[in-house]
């Protein structure tokens, strides 16, 4: 499984972060969220087009790059399947319909989470996190290797519970310690993610979506610090 960072700040960060996209390559090519720009950063790190996006929920600096990327299948004649909530498939399309491309909808494969879904040979497992609107957490397990990807949520067990035993969880930052405020309105501190990470058990922790502040990370967990085309191979 290799992993790639294509931004990890949040909807108000410094834009050269980027909003936070991961992209993974396992047998297939998978997008985990699509934020405004995200197409551009993947032509930036030279990364294939996804044949799957995931979209974690319908908040703009997670879904807003949907639309470019329907456009671009159209264009290379092919479909690309996006995985989401129901709440997040309907806001697709009502996207789709707002920004006056609803004649690329053709183009995408809409496939609802439920509690498991297998692509190829690749496995997607999900859970709500505790965040404004509907929001899942994701598991991508392939080959033996295993990411959780937290999205946006306030420290939650569900999440503790999707990431036992992985080798890598990339959760949410939006505060640092003394921040904790941001729990309030369905967001985690550098401290949470730490607390997190150590009670599932997983062998390293990525810090995603920072503000304007630099995360300050307590000891605890082996870090892995995200950068602009970043690579990890679990």
């Amino acid at each position: 499984m290799e992993i790639y960072i294509l931004g990890y700040g949040g909807w108000i960060s410094n834009p050269n972060i980027g909003y936070t996209s991961l992209y993974v390559k396992t047998d297939i090519n998978l997008l985990l969220d699509a934020g405004e720009g995200a197409y551009a950063r993947l032509a930036q790190c030279g990364l294939p087009f996804p044949d799957v996006i995931y979209i974690s929920h319908r908040h703009g600096d997670h879904i807003l790059g949907v639309p470019t990327f329907l456009l671009m299948a159209r264009r290379l004649g092919r479909k690309v399947k996006i995985v989401g909530s129901a709440e997040v498939l309907d806001a697709v399309k009502n996207l789709a319909v707002i920004t006056g491309i609803e004649n690329a909808l053709p183009h995408a494969e809409l496939i609802e989470a439920h509690d498991k879904v297998r692509i190829g040979d690749t496995v997607m497992s999900f859970a709500p996190t505790e965040h404004p609107v509907h929001t899942l957490a994701v598991r991508v397990e392939h080959g033996g290797k295993c990411l959780v990807y937290s999205s946006d949520t306030a420290p939650v067990d569900t999440v503790v519970e999707l990431s036992k035993g992985c080798d890598l969880l990339a959760h949410e930052v939006s505060g640092n310690p003394g921040q904790e405020e941001a729990r309030r309105v369905g967001h985690s501190t550098t401290a949470d993610a730490v607390e997190i990470a150590l009670r599932a058990g997983v062998k390293m922790l990525m810090p995603i979506h920072f503000y304007i502040e630099q995360p300050i990370v307590p000891p605890g967990v082996t870090l892995v610090l995200p950068s602009p085309c970043g690579k990890i191979v679990l």
